[in-house]
This record gives structure tokens, sequence and C-alpha cells, in this order.
């Protein structure tokens, strides 16, 4: 991993890098060809900063394998320039060499080892100015020091603003992963809401009309056509009634709208409808807050309507207790039966009945608390809070 944010430091800096040398390869053969010197040697000194500048271009390939044999030939390559030149020296000295140094600060050694390095390059540029007769030998250290300094002031920069440019690269993946997280999660709660929606419309409709229509079979075998009638007339008025749930669903799927609904009013609707397709007494006790948000709302009813059915369909009852009430925070449900009740570690656990886990999907999603009292074979207790919002 390292080596390859080395390359990609590397090709960052190399086009201003090669830039650099060419400006300082044609200054340093202009002053060569003004200060007479023989082709050979300007043909030499040149042939070495462009060897200077391609293995510059080829610094990703010394990064993969040994980067100390970069430095080794680039400093000897310099001192071999240098040594065929008459005016250019100091310009190839003081200019290129910071070079080597800038790029040393990126280098995968530890700090003593690159301090050691960059002290024996300024000793052998030093020795190399005072050999050569270098005039004014302090000032062209001085001058060399802060070129060395501006080089490695620039390449700082260049390391700052590319860490902060795979910063911010890793932070767009992480993005781009939460964004994908989230569309997935998006379409499963919907594939969720679709399927709670579907029971609870037209699963629980329609197991209610084949229950009806059982009953009537039953009446009209044993010649009881009034009986029969009348449960013809709950079945219809039942038919529309789930048309309808599933029209309102459907709608809601579609525009997502929050209708003013009274909700005490639909818990009532729930309990007449409830004791006309059953006959089973039901006691309620309905004291709501005057509003409820669209979303407690539709998932309080849809609750409501599954433990009633689980009476109709499983618990045998004689008589059911409705208790809704609230506080400052809380919206409090209790349905009780006196039927058989069920077993609490068959929930989920046959394919088809998702009732049980609907609701537990419902209070997930209006983060209330769902507990069940099974009391076999006295009757089933559900206790619901919901934090009203």
């Amino acid at each position: 991993m390292q080596k390859k944010h080395l390359s990609e430091i590397a090709l960052e800096l190399r086009k201003p890098v090669i830039l650099w040398i060419l400006m300082v390869h044609i200054g340093t053969t202009l002053l060569e060809t003004t200060s007479h010197n023989s082709v050979l040697h300007i043909v030499i000194a040149s042939l070495g900063i462009l060897c200077f500048m391609f293995l510059n271009w080829k610094v990703t390939w010394f990064i993969q394998r040994e980067l100390w044999v970069y430095y080794v030939l680039q400093s000897a390559i310099l001192l071999m320039s240098v040594y065929f030149m008459n005016q250019g020296y100091y310009l190839v000295m003081i200019v290129l060499y910071p070079i080597i140094i800038g790029q040393l600060l990126y280098a995968p050694y530890k700090k003593i080892t690159i301090i050691i390095s960059i002290a024996a390059i300024y000793i052998v540029c030093i020795a190399y100015m005072n050999y050569l007769s270098f005039v004014n030998l302090l000032f062209y250290i001085s001058l060399f020091t802060l070129m060395n300094v501006l080089v490695g002031g620039i390449i700082n920069l260049t390391l700052r603003q590319f860490y902060a440019k795979s910063r911010t690269q890793h932070f767009l993946k992480e993005l781009e992963i939460a964004h994908h997280q989230v569309e997935e999660l998006t379409v499963a709660n919907e594939r969720q809401r679709m399927a709670r929606d579907l029971h609870d419309t037209l699963a629980q409709g329609l197991a209610g009309l084949i229950m009806q229509l059982e009953a009537i079979d039953a009446h009209l075998s044993s010649n009881n056509t009034k009986r029969a009638h009348e449960i013809v007339h709950l079945s219809m008025s039942g038919a529309r009634h789930t048309l309808a749930e599933a029209r309102s669903a459907i709608d809601d799927l579609r525009l997502h709208t929050a209708l003013q609904v009274n909700f005490a009013e639909s818990v009532e609707k729930e309990v007449d409808h409830f004791l006309s397709l059953t006959g089973i007494p039901i006691q309620s006790n309905i004291v709501t807050p005057i509003e409820v948000s669209q979303l407690i709302y539709e998932h309080s009813i849809h609750i409501i309507r599954e433990c009633l059915t689980n009476i109709i369909k499983h618990a045998q009852a004689h008589h059911v207790e409705l208790n809704i009430s609230y506080d400052d925070h809380h919206l409090v449900m209790d349905i009780k039966d006196d039927g058989i009740g069920f077993d609490m570690r068959q929930i989920g656990s046959f394919s088809g009945h998702y009732g049980l886990i609907g609701m537990q999907e419902r209070i997930r999603i209006v983060q209330g608390t769902l507990e069940i009292t099974n009391r076999i074979p006295h009757g089933t207790s559900v206790h619901i809070e919901i934090p009203l919002r």
C-alpha cells in the first residue's frame, strides 16, 4: 500500500519536475555554449541531464523495486554532468540537487536515514563547490540551502494536497457505499411495508370472507336461510370494506398522502366490525389524544386489527377487552381475550403466518414496545406502548 501511495505521489509531481529539469537543461546548454566549452563536453553534460530527466520520468519503476538505486544513480549522473561543464555547473548543483533532496522527503525510509542522506548530499555538493573554486562559497551555500527549502516546501504542499485528495476520494467511496446500502435498505423496507399492507388488507379481508362463507354454508345445510342471508349481507359489506382498504393502501403507496382522520373513530369502527363479524362481546374503553401522527395512526390501527383478527382465527374466545389510553409521552393499548392462548415459540415458525411478524415490524417502526402475555389455556394479553411524537 505504501509503494502504491509513493507511486501516486511521484506521478503527481512528475510533470512539474520534468519541466523544471528541462528549463535547467536549456539554461546550462546556453551557458556552456557561450563559455566556448568543447562540443564533446557539452554533449556529455547534456546527455547526463537528459538521463537525469529520464530517470525522474521512470521513478515509479524504482519505487516498485529498489528506490535507493535511483538516488545513487541520480547523484552520480549530476556529478558527472557537472564535471564536464565550465559555467553551468553551479546552476545544476544549486537547482537540480534540491530535487533529489526533495524526493527524499517522501522516501519510505526512517527519518534518520533521510537526514543522513540529505547531509551526505550537502557535504558532497559543498566539497564539489570548493573543489571547483566557487566564488563566494558562502553565498552559494546559502542559495543552495534556500533552493532546498523552496523545493521542500513545494513538495510538502503537494504531499498535503495529495493526502487531502486521497482522503476525499476515500470519503466519497464510503459515501457511495453508504448510498447503495441506503438504497438497498429502502427497497427492503418498501417490500416489508407492501407485505404488511397486503396482509393487513387483502389477506385479512379474504380470511374473514372465507369464514363467513363457511358460516353461510353451515346455515344453509341446516335450512337456516334467514341467518345465511344476514351473513351474506355482512360478507358483501366486508368485501366492500376490504376493497376500500386495498385501494387506500395503493393510494398510500403511490402518493404517501396524510389524511386528517380521527383515531378514536377508526378504532370504534374496528370494534364494530369485529362484533358484527363474530358476535363475541367486546368491552372497549377508548381514550386517545385529539391528534396523532399519520405514522402512529396507520400502524396502530393495523396492530389493533391484527390482534382482533388473531382472536377470530385462533383464540376461540368468549369475551374480549380493548383498552386505549395515553399520557404525556406514550399511547398505551391493551387487548385481552379469554381464549385458549398460543405457544409463543411458534411466532414466525410457520410459513404463511406473518401477522405477528408484521406487528413486531410495525412496533419497531414507531419505536414502541410490545409485550405478549400468554396464559395457556386462559387467554392472551397484548400490551403496546408507542411514543407520542
